[in-house]
């Protein structure tokens, strides 16, 4: 577009003058959308929901936790610490075992845990409405 006089020139500043504070407003913003994306707190979160939210891995990676933890923990509740070389094996192969068992049947132990959680919480709230009823 071509500026013939004064007038029109006056239109482009103040046209361009405009742009420019839209402009600096929409750079601010991002810059604050961007600091607030940066906090630890929030870069944590990402990061965990990015891993469970990927096609296979946060699965596999929650999976290896979960059979791990109970690998560990199964241990340590039947054999505790004991000092014979014999029971260590033996402890060794029952927490892999249990690992391995935890980590194959994942969506077994899930569908179950969250069926027992649902019951206990919801004969709570049926005893609740019972009481209220009478």
């Amino acid at each position: 577009m071509k500026i013939n006089g004064k007038a029109a020139l006056q239109e482009k500043i103040i046209e361009l003058e405009n742009l420019k504070v839209v402009q600096e407003e929409e750079l601010k913003l991002q810059f604050h959308a961007v600091k607030e994306s940066m906090k630890p707190s929030n870069l944590l979160k990402s990061g965990l929901s990015s891993l469970t939210s990927g096609p296979g891995l946060g699965g596999g990676l929650l999976k290896t936790a979960a059979g791990l933890g109970i690998g560990v923990l199964s241990k340590k509740i039947f054999l505790g610490s004991s000092p014979s070389f014999i029971k260590k094996v033996v402890g060794s192969v029952f927490e892999i075992a249990a690992a391995n068992t935890t980590i194959s049947h994942a969506d077994k132990i899930k569908a179950y845990g969250i069926s027992l959680y649902n019951n206990l919480f919801n004969k709570n709230e049926k005893h609740k409405t019972d009481a209220d009823v009478s």
